[in-house]
């Protein structure tokens, strides 16, 4: 059977999430198909499955949801149990693990959730620093879920206490963050003010500095200033390294490698993309970053043109996706695809783009991931000249960012429409 007629099976209720992960996991692609005409514009929905490879992975599959919750309800017991010694921080700390549970996996609402029981708790210690963290960790998942009003809201409260506490980690902390919501939103300058302040408390030393100095490295590429760029992010790496930060290192040797494609020094930019694919693999989401450095290959191979070498890159993602249980990564991955096959004109790769938007609905993803996807199918079919089309999606991601208060995504779907009525 394939993957997209089986998933029509499975009802969209959370609790058979791990089923859905564990579909995508066993899937294969068939032999047959992937070398027929049509194997380049495979997806995960037209891969089989069947129904005894998916029982042989049940026990597997349950065991992981047991542990979860496991995982959960110790949690709440542990939570109960301190509070009744009287040990409230203890108390919201066990509130906290459980949150951190429920982020690991992608369950970012639910994750909320746990840290808003938290965090009212917090709020009546005299002891400020657990509602400094809470409040900084609500602004970072309030961000992931394109929240930005929000997650300043919540930064900006944590900045407040921690001057008022004379805490300068959680300040520079805090700064941190407020970057992090200004440069979601688009206001490089502004981000670059917070983590430079960040920055100056912080001083020269530790692996927060190397952070801090990779973000101010990504912000001098993206404004073209690319002697800047290498300074900050040549710091950046002696702290990730001194600091032991793999996951730090695999980050900023993929920063270097974008301004080595700015800088025209492409064999160059492939060296530090694979360096950091083995810095990766020594961090703490090893697939994760793996999915971010591939797209990131298979964008270099665009630019030089080597096209068969960008669609491996992008099908190591996809499997590395998939193995892992990151099945919403393959959103990113078939978008890359779909840019593959429109920059050679091809027609057919309209496959990728419906596959996104199909995964979007089954995982049941955000609806700013769905803007997303609208945005790029759009310009698909701009490039191929199908304006009415073209239009038809832009107009569907700009009524998703218009009720989100997303203004940058509005002002790119404008651009869009303009370069339309140009042509």
């Amino acid at each position: 059977m394939k993957v997209e007629q089986a998933l029509r099976l499975i009802p969209n209720l959370e609790a058979l999430a791990p089923l859905r992960a564990a579909l995508l996991a066993a899937s294969r692609a068939d032999e047959g198909v992937r070398w027929a005409s049509a194997g380049p514009y495979l997806t995960v929905g037209k891969r089989a499955v069947e129904a005894e490879d998916l029982r042989e992975r049940l026990d597997g599959v349950i065991s992981g949801v047991t542990a979860h919750l496991q995982g959960l309800y110790r949690a709440v017991v542990d939570a109960i149990a301190l509070q009744e010694r009287g040990d409230r921080s203890g108390a919201i700390a066990a509130l906290q693990k459980g949150g951190a549970l429920e982020a690991r996996v992608g369950r970012f609402k639910q994750a909320e959730t746990w840290y808003e029981v938290a965090l009212e708790l917090a709020v009546e210690l005299s002891d400020r620093v657990a509602e400094l963290e809470l409040l900084r960790i609500r602004s970072a998942l309030s961000r992931t879920l394109g929240r930005y009003v929000e997650a300043a809201r919540h930064c900006q409260r944590s900045l407040a206490l921690a001057q008022a506490e004379f805490n300068d980690a959680a300040v520079i902390a805090a700064c941190e963050e407020l970057g992090n919501v200004h440069r979601s939103m688009g206001e490089s300058l502004g981000a670059q003010a917070w983590y430079e302040r960040g920055l100056g408390m912080n001083g020269t030393h530790g692996v927060r500095s190397g952070w801090l100095l990779l973000r101010l490295g990504d912000i001098a590429r993206e404004r073209g200033d690319i002697l800047a760029a290498t300074g900050l992010l040549d710091r950046a790496r002696d702290h990730m390294q001194a600091g032991a930060d793999a996951a730090g290192m695999a980050q900023t040797l993929s920063a270097q490698g974008q301004v080595h494609i700015a800088q025209g020094h492409l064999t160059a930019a492939f060296t530090a993309y694979r360096e950091a694919l083995v810095w990766a693999r020594q961090g703490p989401e090893p697939a994760n970053l793996e999915v971010d450095i591939r797209i990131r290959l298979a964008e270099l191979a665009m630019e030089s043109g080597r096209w068969l070498e960008a669609e491996a890159d992008l099908r190591q993602a996809e499997q590395a996706a998939l193995t892992h249980g990151l099945a919403h990564r393959l959103v990113e991955i078939y978008l890359a695809l779909g840019r593959l096959s429109g920059r050679g004109g091809e027609e057919t790769g309209f496959v990728f783009f419906e596959q996104a938007l199909e995964l979007c609905r089954a995982l049941e993803l955000d609806a700013l991931l769905i803007a997303e996807v609208c945005m790029a199918y759009g310009k698909f079919h701009g490039a191929l000249g199908d304006n009415d089309a073209s239009r038809a999606y832009l107009d569907r991601a700009s009524e998703i960012y218009r009720a989100r208060g997303q203004t940058m995504g509005m002002d790119r779907v404008l651009t869009e429409l303009q370069r339309l009525d140009v042509a």
